[in-house]
């Protein structure tokens, strides 16, 4: 096993995108979607741990979901949890991790994942992870994790390719992130763009440029032998005045070495319901179900429907759809653009209240 190698699973978010199945206080990290037994959160961490020591996965979560890590990862420490006291997206969250990190092991090397994806390849995923780690333990670069992009899909990240460095990887020329369907069906015809997958690797010293931009009072402290009691009154009162920022912007938009490797393990970000839709498993017509007794559809194609477990409901004469009940709150609107419904979720906490997010 690689005792250098260290896994962070950034699952702090509340996951808009997938509302209302993804809430507030229950986000789409810790719901099986596939219907396997197994969350998001849970089927990242296995396919971490096929590879890497399960001590050298930690988990970087919002304060609120820590007893949701707990309870789904048993087999991990608490001091595998490193739970944030606010949410300021994966940047800063990255970055903190990384740092704390390092502090006891100098010379370790990360691959930062989202906890929402959907790979079809474990066997190709270990293998050119390893390639990846292999590669930033002698260089000073981020690498980011990439795959061929083979549709216009406007939910995900392109990345446009630059000189070719090696076999494997080469420089990045240009990133948009969740470009109009102009752009995105541009991108794919001209062959030169590949899609983010958000994996992102680098070894403990390549972050620290970035760690003092974004907590710079701490960079300019040393911390190599802070109590662990200390680190988390530290980030108790730092934390917070960070910048909000994604891990994408910061290594792909700030930094100008970025490298990208091209895998060729299958990749989905599930983070959004066009593209859940289009991963999971259909009827003859195109439709899925998401939990349910049971849904009869008629004369209805390419729509998603997503249940309680107890509830069932026919669906007549909808094409092209998304049908969502979860709690005290029911969605019914085409499913044809992946940003609408975080949208929808900020109207209705201006309208009906908090407690329907």
């Amino acid at each position: 096993m690689r005792a250098n190698d260290y896994c962070i699973i950034l699952a702090g978010g509340v996951g808009r995108r997938l509302w209302p199945a993804s809430r507030e206080q229950h986000p789409k990290q810790f719901i099986d979607f596939f219907g396997v037994g197994k969350t998001l959160l849970q089927l990242t961490f296995e396919r971490f741990a096929a590879f890497l020591p399960i001590e050298n996965i930690y988990i970087s979560t919002f304060a609120d979901y820590v007893g949701l890590v707990r309870e789904q990862l048993p087999q991990i420490s608490d001091a595998q949890i490193l739970a944030e006291p606010v949410q300021l997206s994966t940047g800063p969250a990255a970055a903190w991790a990384s740092w704390s990190l390092a502090r006891k092991h100098p010379d370790a090397c990360f691959v930062a994942t989202p906890a929402d994806q959907f790979i079809t390849s474990d066997a190709s995923f270990t293998r050119e992870i390893v390639q990846g780690l292999d590669y930033v333990r002698h260089s000073d670069h981020f690498l980011a994790m990439s795959v061929k992009a083979n549709s216009p899909v406007t939910a995900f990240g392109y990345i446009q390719k630059g000189e070719q460095l090696d076999e494997h990887r080469r420089t990045v020329k240009s990133f948009t992130e969740k470009p109009p369907i102009e752009f995105a069906r541009t991108f794919i015809e001209s062959g030169e763009f590949l899609w983010n997958t958000g994996l992102f690797l680098w070894k403990a010293s390549t972050m620290q440029e970035e760690f003092a931009h974004l907590f710079p009072v701490i960079a300019q402290t040393d911390a190599s032998h802070l109590a662990d009691a200390d680190e988390e009154a530290l980030l108790k009162r730092c934390f917070p005045m960070a910048e909000f920022c994604t891990l994408d912007s910061i290594i792909l938009e700030r930094r100008q070495d970025t490298v990208v490797q091209e895998c060729t393990f299958g990749w989905r970000d599930v983070g959004s319901w066009p593209v859940m839709k289009e991963t999971l498993p259909g009827n003859v017509d195109g439709n899925v179900t998401i939990g349910g007794a049971g849904v009869i559809f008629q004369g209805t194609k390419n729509t998603l429907v997503c249940l309680p477990e107890t509830m069932g409901a026919v669906v007549r004469g909808l094409d092209n759809y998304l049908v969502v009940l979860e709690g005290n709150m029911l969605v019914i609107m085409p499913n044809n653009d992946a940003s609408i419904p975080r949208r929808l979720a900020s109207e209705v906490h201006v309208r009906l209240g908090e407690e329907f997010l």
